[in-house]
């Protein structure tokens, strides 16, 4: 119960931190005259609009998303994978879950190409397992776990069910190592992991800690460093969430650091 709290309790701190959290709260607080002064009132609601601003510009989105992308491709160019592995190992984070009256399919998102590369490298007969990890977060209890809605797409794509290993409990990445490691067992060691090219270097530090031979493959890759029209540099919706996004998982391993989850694999 206290990891479930904790983990929830990080994931509301890191929002927090985040160029919306950030603009909220600091706003909020000058409005509310928590700064004393008027003219730091004024100030510090200047700095809270010039932030949002800065990190909704396509250029700081792309340096800050485009460092941790460059970290997986080298990763990846590292560890080429090899023609068999023990297992597939599909993180969660590429669809929404179904929601009664609402919605009777999984809905993809951005980043649901994690799923289709599980299915495709399946397909190519790359190992005879696959892991479909991801929960939910109990505060959220309308949303279905994200495994239960790969497996349908898994399914759809024609991917066999007894070739299916189902983890729907993880809340953090720390956890969807651990419990892949509880399922596969200690005969498994080598496996092909699936996520986020923004999300590979934290991912595979945590299931080296549990103990598996870390095969990376990148998708979801957003930052494409094309050349752009003028018009196309100004401040956009998108380059906010590729800041967020961004942020957050720097702030992540900010934190992880700080713990020394790092040097212990995750147990404090």
């Amino acid at each position: 119960m206290e990891n479930a709290v904790a983990a929830e309790l990080t994931k509301y701190a890191i929002w927090l931190l985040s160029p919306l959290g950030l603009w909220i709260a600091l706003t909020a607080m000058a409005g509310l005259g928590l700064f004393g002064r008027r003219q730091w009132r004024a100030r510090i609601m200047v700095l809270a609009q010039l932030q949002l601003l800065a990190f909704s510009l396509p250029w700081v989105g792309d340096t800050l998303l485009g460092q941790l992308e460059d970290e997986a491709l080298v990763m990846e160019a590292n560890r080429p994978l090899p023609p068999n592995v023990d297992a597939i190992v599909v993180l969660g984070g590429g669809l929404e879950g179904r929601y009664d009256g609402v919605r009777a399919l999984p809905d993809l998102n951005d980043a649901g190409d994690r799923v289709w590369q599980g299915a495709r490298l399946y397909k190519q007969g790359v190992a005879p397992r696959m892991v479909l990890s991801g929960g939910q977060f109990q505060v959220d209890p309308r949303k279905e776990a994200e495994a239960p809605g790969m497996k349908m797409f898994m399914l759809d794509m024609g991917v066999p069910e007894n070739a299916l290993v189902i983890e729907g409990n993880s809340r953090t990445t720390f956890e969807n190592a651990l419990r892949t490691r509880e399922l596969l067992g200690e005969d498994s060691s080598n496996i092909a992991l699936v996520t986020s090219a923004f999300h590979m270097g934290r991912s595979v530090l945590w299931f080296e800690k549990a103990g598996f031979t870390v095969y990376p493959v990148r998708t979801d890759i957003r930052v494409l460093n094309e050349s752009r029209a003028f018009w196309e540099w100004l401040p956009k919706p998108q380059a906010l969430d590729e800041s967020t996004i961004a942020i957050k998982e720097y702030l992540g391993r900010l934190q992880l650091k700080v713990s020394g989850a790092y040097e212990t694999g995750g147990s404090q």
